[in-house]
């Protein structure tokens, strides 16, 4: 069973260093995210294993109702890998932080059968992409060589034609001084004629040995979490080739699959179309779900949420 980067312990003290409190509970990781008014709700973002299987059992998900108790909090959120077994609690469909459909790609394949699962649109655009000599580069290690602000710049920029707000630089910092064994982020640029035109940061984690001795996936996944790309060069194709030569490094390194993390076919049409043509599977996880102990803070919180989308 693989266990997700989002519950590891480097992902937990990324959590921390952006100034949110966290707490386990058995294998299970819980951030406490902090609201208006000295208000707060507890998130729980992709806990492996349903709350009544394979062993977790109904105590400790009690114990996670109690630590919310004792955090006066609104609401306790859970963005599932499975579907939750039968709780003693009213469940409430919530709005999802993670992506609910991604496009996973089995990297288990040899690069030929990779290639021949995409679209033939994007294996052209690879190809075109070749042609005109883009360079494919990544930062490594090498945090404090102005690598950040590159990513920021172009991030700002796209950020500004998509109409969304991107994490300040100091979030980005973060995720990529945080490294480990079994957990680390890179940056990718794509770049022509001397200037970066794509961008993305990938996760790379393996599971280690959960401390009860069971084994997870040794091999781990690749996962693209941010991107960016100018409109300048668009007919060089620079996004087709940036991913092809990651889901080439993550195989290279022994990863089991590459996951394009986010798909939406009504929110994000062009998106969703670049990111299917690479073969992968379309995979949906389980609706969000809200456990709620004050109703009407809940739903007014709720509603602005849903005031705040609608700008």
């Amino acid at each position: 069973m693989t266990r997700s980067f989002l519950q590891s312990v480097e992902w937990e003290e990324i959590q921390r260093r952006m100034g949110r409190e966290t707490r386990r509970v058995g294998e299970v990781l819980l951030i406490r995210h902090a609201l208006p008014l000295g208000l707060n709700y507890l998130y729980c973002p992709r806990p492996s294993i349903g709350f009544r299987d394979e062993g977790l059992g109904i105590s400790i998900f009690n114990t996670i109702v109690e630590i919310a108790k004792t955090e006066k909090s609104i609401f306790i959120k859970i963005d599932p890998i499975h579907p939750l077994y039968p709780i003693p609690y009213t469940l409430y469909p919530g709005h999802p932080i993670q992506p609910r459909e991604t496009v996973i790609i089995d990297l288990s394949l040899s690069e030929e059968e990779l290639l021949a699962k995409m679209h033939e649109k994007t294996r052209y655009n690879i190809r075109l992409a070749e042609r005109k000599g883009l360079r494919i580069t990544n930062c490594g290690l090498r945090i404090t060589d102005g690598c950040v602000e590159r990513f920021w710049r172009m991030l700002q920029e796209t950020a500004a034609r998509g109409r969304f707000s991107p994490h300040p630089p100091e979030y980005y910092e973060k995720m990529l001084a945080i490294r480990s064994e079994n957990f680390y982020n890179e940056l990718f640029f794509a770049e022509y004629r001397d200037k970066v035109v794509a961008a993305a940061l990938i996760n790379f984690y393996r599971s280690p040995v959960w401390p009860a001795g069971r084994p997870t996936s040794p091999d781990g996944a690749a996962t693209y979490l941010h991107g960016a790309s100018s409109r300048e060069y668009k007919e060089a194709m620079a996004p087709h080739l940036l991913h092809w030569r990651i889901i080439q490094e993550a195989k290279k390194r022994g990863f089991a699959a590459y996951d394009f993390w986010g798909i939406d076919a009504q929110r994000w049409p062009g998106l969703t179309r670049f990111k299917l043509g690479f073969g992968g599977e379309a995979v949906q996880y389980p609706s969000s779900m809200d456990i709620v102990y004050h109703p009407a803070r809940y739903w007014m919180y709720r509603l602005g949420k849903a005031i705040l989308r609608a700008w």
